[in-house]
């Protein structure tokens, strides 16, 4: 009898180790996909160089001048900016953007050229950019996909940005002689500042490789509305231009705007990058006014540009 007892669990044990080989024959388990991280907030340093350029056409008005009439351009606007910025998923595959960055230009040079017709240059002086400021604020919703176990995440978004720069130069050499002589450097001659409100249409892709990872951020400006206020400090005068802001060109542009950054997660939810950044806008239609003689009619902007590149650092948290 004891031996008949022993049968069953003999059976049991067989049945048992049968099962654990056929559970140990089967495929292991997939990897798991990197955290999704659901929101991040950091900082980050843009070191730049830029340039806003504009002109008008006043040959339809006084034939003897050229076209373009007046070019000016102030260029090596050299800035340094601090940036907050954050990111925030919802609803599982929808996300929201933005920063808000200010900072500081510290030098660069002012050019004003002017011509008849045939573009026989009659003035053309130089002046020194003593100073100015930047801002810019951007705010985008949009939405993503998760790839390769979370190792690629695509997204595409729309949103708006606003961008100012205003700098401020002194005195003037004077090349052609135009003005009656050089103007000492001591001596402010013009302000200007330049804001584009544009609405923006991209692409944000992210591709993680173990701790490191590669941002790319792509927005196309398919419409924007600019104002550039010109102050030109020595010719206020009634009999002149009048008051400051006494120059104003207003009008609609386009542009884009770039960034990518390569980042390494030195802690487990720390991640530093460098990158590198590129923003352009350009007008499409505008027109030149004295706000102080709103009677004097409107002239065509032939010409308005702004660029802005440079390297940025930035450092992260991930929850």
């Amino acid at each position: 009898m004891p031996e008949f007892r022993r049968i069953p669990v003999i059976r049991s044990l067989i049945v048992a180790l049968a099962l654990s080989s056929g559970a140990l024959a089967q495929d292991p388990a997939p990897p798991a996909s990197p955290p999704l991280d659901r929101a991040e907030l950091g900082v980050r340093y843009w070191l730049s160089t830029g340039e806003n350029k504009h002109a008008h056409n006043a040959q339809g008005a006084v034939p003897s001048l050229g076209n373009p009439t007046s070019v000016l351009l102030y260029e090596n606007l050299d800035a340094h900016v601090l940036e907050i910025f954050g990111r925030q998923l919802f609803a599982r595959d929808w996300f929201v953007k933005g920063m808000l960055g200010i900072g500081r230009i510290n030098t660069g040079s002012f050019d004003d050229e002017d011509f008849n017709a045939g573009q026989v240059k009659f003035s053309d002086t130089t002046s020194s950019v003593s100073g100015g400021s930047l801002a810019y604020g951007v705010l985008d919703i949009g939405h993503h996909w998760r790839l390769k176990q979370g190792t690629v995440n695509l997204g595409v978004f729309a949103g708006y940005s606003q961008w100012n720069e205003e700098v401020e130069a002194s005195g003037a050499t004077d090349h052609l002689g135009f003005i009656g002589g050089d103007i000492d450097r001591s001596v402010k001659v013009i302000n200007n500042s330049l804001t584009w409100k544009a609405l923006r249409v991209g692409f944000a892709g992210q591709f993680v490789f173990g701790r490191a990872r590669l941002g790319v951020d792509v927005a196309l400006i398919p419409y924007a509305r600019y104002r550039n206020e010109d102050s030109h400090l020595l010719r206020t005068s009634p009999g002149d231009l009048g008051p400051a802001p006494n120059i104003v060109l207003e009008g609609d542009g386009r542009g884009v705007q770039f960034d990518a950054e390569l980042g390494y997660q030195v802690q487990r939810r720390t991640v530093v990058a460098l990158g590198w950044r590129y923003w352009y806008m350009e007008s499409t239609d505008g027109k030149r006014s004295l706000p102080n003689f709103p009677g004097a009619g409107e002239l065509p902007v032939t010409e308005l540009y702004s660029q802005r590149m440079g390297a940025t650092l930035s450092v992260r948290h991930l929850w």
